[in-house]
């Protein structure tokens, strides 16, 4: 298939599907001319698991890093409110990581950085019952990257990139964005929305508001699990995208008591 010769800023999608052992050519550096030219006006969405790790590698609080380097962003497809990265206030708009030598927070660079110029797509195979991930090629003018460099299998570069460890804890929460996508264009409570933003962006504020309002008077949770969601934000992240499906889909993930305070049920999308 032909693919128009691009310039500049022009970006496509390439419309192939590609497997973990499909082959691409690619290479990313300084001696690439294009080096860092990626690294300016972005509308990069974080996941939950960026947050967590860019806020620990500045030792900021969540409010902190969110105030310092975020803003809220609308994802186009599913109209769910995520926080994205915030561009510098200069005239490239250059990724506020972004230093002379190219990223200063690369060991923790978030899952969409890692994945460039690939990007992924989770499709919902319903005869088995599972979901499936696919990947396709992200062509941009400027990039001189994907006209040379070593051979490399789609999987063979999400290994190098560390994008498995990255994307594991954040399976959950990338199916709740897929299924709300294949939902269409419905009508969400805006309460629904607020807590979908919580969960994806504020441990600590998630925390409090389940060990300090009527949470746990609604909805049964184990002592064990408790325990490790007082301490371990990474695994109230896990619990938090559980009882999202539970609320925003009816998936029976966590229980609710059968005796709640009378108060307005969240209404499921």
């Amino acid at each position: 298939m032909a693919i128009t010769e691009l310039r500049g800023l022009d970006r496509i999608i390439v419309p192939i599907k590609l497997e973990p052992g499909t082959k691409f050519v690619f290479q990313c550096g300084p001696g690439v001319p294009c080096f860092k030219l990626c690294c300016s006006a972005l509308y990069l969405p974080l996941t939950p698991y960026d947050i967590l790790r860019l806020r620990d590698h500045f030792g900021l609080t969540t409010d902190e890093f969110l105030i310092l380097y975020t803003e809220p962003f609308i994802l186009p497809r599913s109209g769910l409110p995520v926080a994205r990265l915030k561009m510098r206030d200069d005239a490239e708009k250059t990724c506020p990581f972004l230093g002379e030598e190219g990223c200063t927070v690369y060991p923790v660079r978030p899952l969409a950085c890692r994945y460039y110029p690939l990007g992924l797509g989770i499709f919902r195979n319903r005869d088995e019952g599972r979901n499936e991930d696919f990947y396709y090629l992200v062509k941009e003018g400027f990039c001189q990257g994907l006209d040379s460099g070593p051979e490399i299998t789609v999987e063979e570069y999400r290994q190098s990139q560390g994008i498995p460890e990255t994307e594991e804890p954040i399976k959950e929460w990338a199916e709740i964005v897929m299924k709300k996508e294949s939902l269409g264009p419905i009508e969400v409570p805006q309460k629904s929305l607020e807590l979908f933003f919580l969960v994806s962006t504020n441990p600590e504020r998630f925390r409090r508001f389940v060990f300090e309002s009527k949470f746990l008077e609604i909805f049964e949770v184990d002592e064990e699990t408790l325990s490790r969601i007082r301490e371990d934000d990474l695994a109230l992240l896990q619990f938090g995208f559980r009882w999202l499906k539970t609320v925003l889909f009816g998936e029976d993930l966590v229980k609710r008591r059968r005796e709640v305070p009378r108060e307005k049920k969240i209404k499921p999308f």
